[in-house]
């Protein structure tokens, strides 16, 4: 009983907290993922993220909607949708009105839970429980007797947890063993829900680490070319970032410089003259290198290019002549990385070529540490055992199973063979009898005979009394004295020969409670 009370307060906990809740869904919203009157366990969660399925509160009272989170956000409100519906929710809930993602999925789980939740079913289990605990007491030994039980009470209250303990392991030690048994796996299902509870609950269930440092990765670009000489220049040699006159030289000769990890290289070039067109040419196809460094080069035809997009220009009606601005493109492409791009922006107009306002012709990626979100794993020894999403499923799947075997331990204590033989009371309540020999009721004293022993104990525990019992050569009597009254219940013998003859054979287990009475039998 105690194993039931413990595992209804934790659900109990859970549902008014509204960190565990349930959907039983309806309809072919969510369908290939959930069907009708699927049982959908939900957790409650500090953030949501777009892809998510998650349960929020619908308009009606009670209402609790399945959906996929679709857009928004929890300040302007989540977008969500149904995989089977064609359009989204009217609802933009907040924040505050989501109620948890998905931990378990039980298919067609709702189709029983929906008579468990019934109002005749909940108040059944609650007059079960509440049954349960008052009929729950501490050891016949330990009962009060006579006037001072009121202070033996509130003395045995102090007592501390050892006391119950010792009540839970007699409790333990009375059942018969395959209940004995389904009670201590019971107890284990329990232990293990609370600490999957536990390790699944006292955090989020993603978590961002940080990993190691990516590779440094960088990509130099640079031009050069040889013009004649003139006042324009101080060398025949022009180089980056140096414009390129273009009276003087029509090509340009460009060079790309890669430092990082291997893989393979190409570079485009992306033309735009500020009207809307743009094209994107290749200048080196895909290359494959090994080592950290890999150096290419490629030459540029000004003249070429500028006729290209003067001939666009023309075609969509605009005058020739306006700057061009060349975005010269270099992608790495090496295993286990994202790919890495470079960009150099170059102006190329009437008169010349040159990095455009602001440009540099070297990019690179510095070796900072990757950051990631990812579900928190839980670890035994070093070894990674589940992730927080899947103990918090376990969790619930335990409690469910423990609370199952609850109900099956109560039951069968509770249903139990009626007492209707000597042996069968002295072996259920060895600790309330006390063994006499034969007494008469006081004179003037009133006789009340009882229908059936276990009502004898509640007169018993109520009075704070033991039970005295006999023999006599007709029957069997129990009776327990409180005020001059006797309570009194009686196993009458059908053979007086034969339980006499077991009376001589079998040893009195019992002897040290006999005690003589000075008066005739009653």
């Amino acid at each position: 009983m105690a194993v039931i009370t413990v595992m209804t307060a934790i659900g109990g906990w859970a549902l008014v907290t509204g960190s565990v809740s349930y959907v039983v869904t309806s309809g072919v919203s969510m369908n290939p993922v959930y069907y009708q009157n699927d049982l959908v366990i939900v957790a409650s969660e500090d953030s949501y993220q777009i892809g998510q399925i998650a349960a929020y509160h619908g308009s009606q009272p009670g209402q609790k909607i399945l959906h996929r989170i679709v857009g928004g956000d929890a300040v302007g409100g989540f977008i969500l949708k149904g995989d089977n519906n064609a359009s989204i929710d009217p609802l933009r809930p907040l924040a505050a009105d989501m109620i948890g993602r998905p931990v378990l999925h039980v298919p067609k789980g709702g189709v029983w839970l929906k008579p468990l939740l019934s109002p005749t079913s909940l108040g059944m289990i609650g007059f079960l429980i509440i049954s349960g605990g008052a009929t729950a007491t501490a050891t016949r030994r330990q009962v009060p007797r006579g006037r001072r039980k009121k202070k033996v009470k509130a003395m045995s209250r102090q007592g501390g947890s050892w006391a119950q303990a010792a009540e839970v392991v007699k409790i333990f030690e009375r059942m018969p063993p395959p209940v004995r048994t389904l009670a201590a796996v019971v107890a284990a299902l329990t232990g293990l829900a609370l600490g999957l509870a536990v390790i699944g609950w006292m955090r989020p269930v993603v978590e961002t680490v940080t990993g190691p440092a990516g590779p440094s990765q960088s990509t130099t670009f640079s031009y050069s070319t040889t013009v004649p000489r003139s006042a324009a220049y101080d060398d025949t040699t022009v180089t980056s970032p140096e414009p390129v006159f273009r009276k003087l030289v029509n090509t340009v000769d460009l060079r790309a410089e890669y430092k990082g990890p291997s893989g393979t290289f190409d570079l485009t070039a992306e033309l735009t003259n500020g009207t809307g067109w743009h094209s994107t040419i290749t200048l080196i196809a895909p290359q494959a290198f090994t080592g950290t460094t890999h150096k290419t080069s490629t030459t540029l035809n000004l003249r070429s290019l500028s006729n290209r997009a003067d001939a666009a220009s023309r075609a969509i009606g605009v005058q020739p002549g306006t700057p061009l601005t060349i975005a010269v493109r270099g992608r790495v492409v090496a295993d286990g990385l994202p790919p890495f791009t470079s960009v150099a922006q170059l102006q190329l107009n009437e008169v010349q070529l040159a990095v455009a306002d602001g440009g540099s012709l070297t990019q690179s990626s510095g070796a900072t540490p990757a950051t990631k979100v990812q579900p928190r794993e839980i670890a035994v020894f070093g070894h990674e055992v589940m992730n927080a999403a899947a103990a918090r499923a376990y969790a619930i799947l335990t409690f469910l199973l423990a609370a199952a075997g609850g109900v099956v331990v109560f039951f069968l204590t509770r249903r139990t063979a009626p007492l209707r033989t000597r042996e069968q009371i002295e072996r259920r309540h060895p600790d309330l009898l006390v063994h006499v020999e034969p007494m008469a009721s006081p004179p003037g004293k009133p006789v009340v005979n009882v229908d059936n022993f276990p009502a004898l104990v509640k007169l018993a525990e109520r009075y704070g009394q033991m039970i005295l019992t006999w023999r006599r050569p007709d029957a069997d009597d129990f009776v327990v004295r409180d005020e001059g009254i006797t309570y009194r219940y009686r196993i009458p013998i059908a053979d007086p020969d034969l339980q006499n003859v077991d009376r001589i054979n079998r040893p009195n287990a019992t002897g040290s409670h006999r005690r003589k009475a000075s008066s005739p039998v009653a």
